[in-house]
């Protein structure tokens, strides 16, 4: 990537930097709170709900997760996986945000109709574009937001919400709040692939890993969603200080 992307990234995603607690990945006796990520259940109306079947972890617990994935609180276990399965380095950021994007153009293909930049290309080439580039670290660097303020929670679900309403301006291009599916999907495949060559967790723990993340791209959908529909509507449930 050229130096000027990586120093535009490096200044983005500089807030990586700030300290959290600390714990061990491996501390016994950790157990879940994350609802598992239903992919039969697609949409139920403007929310994404949990399913609440019991669930067996690496640790030889089960969760139950009652209640609305909204109100979603990882534990230390699973925000320490989180933090640990995450990079802030480059290469990683841009190849994340590039696999999510291709996924979605590969299985939704009406979706490049968002990005006009694409027709400019022939083939592919749109792949090597400076737009591209730009539009997948946009994407990763709100993941990295998210992934940020694990510790403080109440922060994301404003934060997501607003970018679902920044959103309505791409609606006369024909984004469509159905859209957020393949979205979700995306994350959970790159996310999985890139949990699936790390080399510093063991079986157990990648297999844990899934699961958080996977809830974590059902909970930043489901706010991105919400804020996209109400944004429609005129409506905002975080209407900003004055």
């Amino acid at each position: 990537m050229p130096s000027a992307a990586r120093q535009l990234v490096s200044n983005m995603l500089s807030f990586l930097s700030s300290p959290s607690p600390q714990t061990s990945v491996s501390e016994k006796g950790a157990s879940f709170s994350t609802p598992q990520a239903n992919r039969k259940n697609k949409v139920n109306g403007n929310r994404r709900m949990s399913d609440s079947n019991n669930v067996a972890y690496s640790n030889g617990s089960k969760k139950v997760f009652e209640g609305d994935i909204e109100k979603w609180e990882p534990n230390v276990y699973e925000k320490e996986l989180l933090r640990r399965t995450w990079s802030d380095e480059f290469d990683n950021l841009y190849e994340l945000g590039s696999a999510i994007y291709c996924y979605i153009f590969d299985h939704n293909p009406n979706c490049k109709q968002l990005f006009p930049f694409i027709s400019k290309y022939q083939g592919d080439e749109w792949k090597e574009s400076k737009e591209f580039r730009s539009q997948a670290l946009k994407f990763v660097q709100t993941l990295a937001q998210v992934v940020k303020n694990i510790y403080h929670m109440e922060r994301t679900e404003s934060f997501l919400y607003m970018v679902g309403q920044k959103h309505v301006k791409f609606a006369d291009r024909g984004f469509k709040h159905e859209y957020w599916d393949i979205f979700q999907d995306a994350m959970e495949f790159a996310l999985e692939h890139r949990l699936s060559i790390m080399t510093d967790l063991d079986d157990n723990q990648k297999r844990d890993a899934v699961t958080v993340w996977r809830t974590l791209a059902l909970y930043t959908t489901v706010h991105m969603r919400n804020g996209f529909i109400d944004g429609l509507k005129g409506v905002n449930r975080f209407p900003p200080l004055v």
